[in-house]
């Protein structure tokens, strides 16, 4: 009786994860479909652009060689 006992034990614990395996697969799609397709809809329909892939202004500037950095230490 004791052995039957251990094997059901293990048993709902593979049928457990299984279960949770499908439900967060399935809850987390349905999130991510309602959350993403629906921002993505609206920016279509608005026409809003979240992310610019344009030309901004640099702050990079341009390296000037000089001798006096090698002193500097």
């Amino acid at each position: 009786m004791d052995k039957f006992l251990k094997e059901f034990r293990n048993g709902l614990k593979q049928y457990s994860a299984l279960i949770n395996t499908l439900t967060n697969v399935i809850l987390l799609s349905i999130v991510y479909i309602i959350g993403v397709g629906l921002t993505w809809l609206i920016g279509k329909i608005f026409g809003k652009q979240f992310l610019y892939l344009g030309k901004k202004k640099s702050y990079w500037t341009v390296f000037k060689k000089s001798k006096n950095h090698y002193k500097q230490f």
